[in-house]
Parts: structure tokens; C-alpha cells; sequence
């Protein structure tokens, strides 16, 4: 059996009673979701850039290898060429040779320096890593307690979240599918308040105000009205009893 027009609307205002009740548990949940997201995303960007250090010190350190290596090598052609010089007798050799060895020298004092600048780097890297990973530890530790925490608290919130759910559902149960999913449109644009009591002349969700035609049928109870400017449903606070109509005859 279709429903009349005073059940209809004290379905919908039983339905916005019931939203109301369960908006401060989903705003609670949301918020301790929301918590531990933003946790577990600022870990993740935090375990990137570690990543990235890491790299870098692994690019670093086989720089670090390739150079030691390089120098190696050199020292290696000034003992050499030092043995040689030993043995050479000819002064003018004699000087080519001491000309090759300091070219060495200072070759490989360029490459020690530039290597021992590396070496303070990789240091620097490598205290920074440490830093990084003890805080990333830190943060993973506070992700888990939040988690063993609110695991309780989010289950309960979605006990009660499910009642209100059920409760609505069965509220529902006589409104016109149409009617339900236009409350709900309306409810989700227009921060949870889709049908209001009007009891002056304007709308009180938006206080726009409303047109005379319309303030008369809501007075008569007609129809469940729409605001003009913020689109929710509107009726009016006291609607008329089948007695008052026939009395308006």
C-alpha cells in the first residue's frame, strides 16, 4: 500500500534521525582510518627516499672502489719508476724520469684528495641513512600501536555503524526507491541534512527564503518541498490532521 503523505515524511525524518545518529561514528572511524593512512603514507615516501639514499651511497661507493683502484695502480707506476731511476745513468734520462714521477705524484695526490672527499660524503650518507632508518623504525612502531589500538574501537564504531545501517534499511522499507536515492543525493551534497522543518518563510538549511505559493502548500501539507536554491526536501513542522482539512472545508 502507498504511503500518504504524513507517513512519507515521517519516514524521511525518522531516516535524517537516524543519519544523525550514526554521523558522529562514522566521522570517528573515518578519522582513525584517515590516522592511520596518512601514517602509513608518510612511511611509505619516508621508505622511498631511503631507498633513493641508498642507491646513491651503493652508486658512491663503487665510484669510491673504481678510484681506490685507479690510485692503486699509479702508486704502483711510481715505485716502479722510482726502481728504474735507480738504475739510470744518463742525466738527461735521469730527468725525464723525476719529471714522469712528479706528474705521478701529483696526479695521485689529486686523486687522494678527491677520494677523501668522497669518503667524508659516504660518511655523511651513511649517518644520514641511520638517522632515516631509526625513524622509519620510530613511525613503523607508531603505525602498529595505532593499529592494536584503535582495532577495538574501529570494530565496535562498525557494530554501531551496521545497527544504524539496519535500522535505516528497515525504515525505508514502504518509501519509493526513487524517493530514498533522492534523499540520499541530497544528503551527500548538502553535508548530511536532506530534509528540514520549515516553520517560518524561508528554508532553514539555507535560509533562503521561500516563495508564498510554496509556504501555503507546505502549511496544507500537500507536498514534500524542494528548496529553490539548496534543492533539499522541506515540510512543514506541524502538517494538518485529516480533521483540520475538513474543518478548512
Amino acid at each position: 500500500m502507498e504511503l500518504g503523505l504524513r507517513e512519507t515524511v515521517a519516514k524521511l525524518v525518522a531516516l535524517q534521525t537516524i543519519d544523525d545518529e550514526g554521523r558522529s561514528f562514522h566521522e570517528e572511524r573515518d578519522g582513525l582510518q584517515a590516522k592511520i593512512v596518512r601514517l602509513k603514507e608518510l612511511l611509505g615516501l619516508m621508505e622511498e627516499a631511503l631507498a633513493e639514499k641508498r642507491m646513491k651511497l651503493d652508486e658512491a661507493s663503487r665510484w669510491y672502489r673504481e678510484k681506490d683502484g685507479e690510485l692503486k695502480v699509479d702508486q704502483e707506476k711510481v715505485a716502479k719508476a722510482k726502481t728504474r731511476l735507480q738504475a739510470v745513468t744518463k742525466n738527461k734520462e735521469y730527468m725525464a724520469m723525476q719529471k714522469e714521477i712528479e706528474s705521478l705524484r701529483k696526479a695521485n695526490l689529486a686523486r687522494e684528495e678527491e677520494i677523501l672527499k668522497l669518503v667524508q660524503a659516504m660518511d655523511e650518507f651513511k649517518a644520514s641513512i641511520a638517522s632515516e632508518e631509526a625513524k622509519i623504525a620510530e613511525l613503523k612502531s607508531e603505525v602498529e600501536t595505532e593499529e592494536a589500538s584503535n582495532a577495538t574501537r574501529l570494530e565496535e564504531l562498525e557494530g554501531l555503524i551496521e545497527g544504524i545501517n539496519s535500522r535505516k534499511r528497515e525504515v525505508e522499507k514502504g518509501l519509493k526507491p526513487a524517493l530514498v536515492s533522492r534523499y540520499r543525493r541530497i544528503f551527500n551534497a548538502r553535508d548530511g541534512r536532506a530534509i528540514l522543518p520549515v516553520t517560518g518563510s524561508s528554508c532553514p538549511g539555507c535560509n533562503y527564503a521561500c516563495p508564498p505559493q510554496q509556504i501555503v502548500r507546505l502549511r496544507k501539507g500537500l507536498t514534500i518541498e524542494t528548496c529553490r536554491y539548496c534543492s533539499r526536501m522541506l515540510y512543514w513542522l506541524e502538517l494538518p490532521t485529516p480533521d483540520d482539512d475538513e474543518e478548512d472545508a
